[in-house]
C-alpha cells in the first residue's frame, strides 16, 4: 500500500495543484471579515473530498487500473490506499480550514461559530466521495460523471440558501446534535469503504 500511497501524492502535486490553488484561494476570502463567506469556507473541504476522485479518471484515461490489476495487489488494497488518500486530503484541508478558522473566530469571542463548523465541515468533505467513490471504483469514472455534477449542484445549493438565510449557525447546533451528524459521517463513510471493496472485486476491467 505503501507504494500507491505514494502514486497518489505525485499525482496530487502533478495534476491537483489546481485544485488545491483553488482551496487556499477559498481559505483566504473565507477568512475576511464579511458574513456572506460561509459558503468560501465550505469550498476548500469539498475540493479535497472530491480530488481523490479526479485522481482517478486520469488513473482510467492513462490505463493504470488495468495495469495495477496485473500487479501483485489485491483489489481490496487498491481500493484501501484510495480510502485512505481521501482521508488525508480531507483532513489535512479540514485542519488548516479550522486553524484559519479559528484565528478569525477566536479573538471576536465566537467559539460556538467554530465548534459548530468544526462538526459540520466533515458533512460536505465526506459526503460526496462516500457516493462517488463506490460508484467510480464499479462502473468508471466517466459513468459516474453525471453522479458528481448532480452532488456538486446540490452543494453549491446548499452553500446559496445558507448564504441567504444567514451564512454562519452561531453556535445554534446543539452538543446531540454536532454528535449525531459526526456519527453519521463516519458510519456512512465506513460503509462507503465497505460498499467500495464489494463492487471493485466484482468489477471487470
Amino acid at each position: 500500500m505503501k507504494g500507491l500511497l505514494q502514486k497518489d501524492l505525485y499525482m496530487i502535486w502533478r495534476y491537483g495543484r489546481t485544485l488545491l490553488a483553488m482551496s487556499l484561494i477559498f481559505l483566504a476570502v473565507g477568512a475576511l471579515p464579511n458574513e456572506n463567506n460561509y459558503f468560501f469556507v465550505i469550498y476548500p473541504v469539498l475540493f479535497a473530498g472530491v480530488l481523490p476522485v479526479t485522481l482517478l479518471s486520469y488513473e482510467e484515461r492513462f490505463g493504470w487500473d488495468k495495469t495495477c490489476d496485473t500487479l501483485p495487489l489485491s483489489r481490496r488494497t487498491v481500493v484501501c490506499a484510495r480510502y485512505v488518500t481521501t482521508l488525508g486530503c480531507f483532513a489535512a484541508i479540514y485542519a488548516l480550514t479550522l486553524a484559519v478558522q479559528a484565528a478569525v473566530l477566536l479573538p471576536r469571542g465566537q467559539a460556538g461559530e467554530l465548534r459548530d463548523l468544526a462538526a459540520l465541515l466533515p458533512c460536505f468533505g465526506l459526503a460526496a466521495p462516500a457516493v462517488m467513490l463506490p460508484l467510480s471504483l464499479r462502473y468508471g469514472v466517466e459513468k459516474a460523471r453525471i453522479v458528481y455534477y448532480v452532488l456538486i449542484g446540490g452543494v453549491c445549493a446548499v452553500g446559496v440558501i445558507v448564504m441567504r438565510s444567514g451564512p454562519r449557525v452561531s453556535g445554534q447546533l446543539s452538543s446531540r446534535d454536532m454528535t449525531v451528524a459526526l456519527l453519521a459521517c463516519v458510519l456512512v463513510f465506513a460503509a462507503s469503504w465497505l460498499l467500495s471493496i464489494r463492487l471493485y472485486e466484482k468489477r471487470e476491467l
